[in-house]
């Protein structure tokens, strides 16, 4: 499968790695080279949502990592999914009173932290520390859940002067529009993908079409209830030229549609949802998705 940028072969923490990844370009092009997202970063060596599993995750094959983010005590946005540090790292307690005198002594644990997961040197690293070992390596979803904490972000990365590597997303309520994003400070300069979950069924194509036309969404990120609301949504964006994301995790997946299966049967996980329009699966098997997107281009 051809890449949509080259990269030397280097050891993953190699600082000179270097690419352009453009998520306006790779956007543009979606449609002949699908892409594989991975689900916060290469976990299964590496701890979660760190910049190690990150970048080992663009090594192995992903085109986009996505990440975690959440505010501490001080405001400071910082990398971790749950609401409590007690999975991940060394520390209790919920993210959003931790110092930061107690994030600098915070340390993740291995792999995705379950099953009792030996301890790491590697830190709980700040957003602003991540993106800056990540610029110019690959493209980088940042996934937000609340409405503060996305316009932190988003102000971050327009500061950094990474708009067009970093995707934005967040949850749309299936009965509004999005319009509440439209005057945002950052919106038009970061890349936003409206996030929509919980679709009636039958009426997928009905509300994201409402939602995309308010944003001018480039893409958007759906959950199913049955193939045909996908063929008809797949259907309906392709008028507008908007992509399709959806997610095979094993906790979050549509139908059967999950990685587990997809490691079994790949075509009939993988190769369904690529042939009912879909052109990005966010996966926890980045390395065995990449492998198999370059047997079905050379078939």
């Amino acid at each position: 499968m051809p890449r949509k940028w080259q990269h030397q072969e280097a050891d993953f923490l190699d600082s000179t790695l270097t690419i352009d990844p453009s998520v306006s370009d790779a956007i543009a092009k979606m449609h002949d080279v699908p892409w594989v997202v991975s689900h916060r970063g290469e976990w299964h060596s590496l701890p979660e949502n760190s910049i190690e599993a990150a970048l080992h995750a663009f090594q192995i094959g992903a085109d986009m990592v996505e990440i975690d983010v959440q505010c501490i005590a001080d405001n400071t946005l910082v990398v971790i999914h749950d609401d409590t540090l007690d999975r991940t790292t060394n520390a209790r307690g919920p993210v959003k009173d931790l110092t930061a005198t107690e994030l600098a002594q915070t340390r993740l644990r291995a792999s995705d932290g379950e099953r009792d997961s030996s301890l790491t040197d590697i830190r709980l690293p700040r957003l602003a520390e991540m993106l800056e070992e990540l610029r110019g390596k690959c493209m980088i979803n940042l996934d937000t859940k609340l409405r503060e904490e996305l316009d932190d972000a988003c102000d971050l990365v327009v500061d950094l002067k990474m708009e067009d590597q970093v995707l934005m997303k967040m949850l749309i309520n299936p009965s509004a529009d999005g319009s509440e994003f439209l005057n945002c400070s950052w919106f038009g300069k970061v890349p936003f993908m409206p996030v929509i979950l919980d679709a009636p069924r039958g009426q997928l194509a009905q509300i994201a079409s409402r939602v995309v036309g308010t944003l001018k969404s480039p893409i958007v990120e759906v959950q199913f209830q049955t193939l045909e609301d996908l063929e008809a949504l797949s259907a309906q964006m392709a008028a507008s030229g908007t992509q399709i994301w959806t997610n095979t995790l094993d906790p979050v997946h549509s139908l059967n549609l999950s990685d587990s299966n997809a490691m079994s049967d790949p075509e009939l996980v993988w190769g369904a949802l690529l042939d009912a329009g879909v052109r990005a699966i966010q996966t926890d098997q980045s390395e065995s998705l990449r492998k198999y997107l370059e047997r079905r281009l050379t078939k």
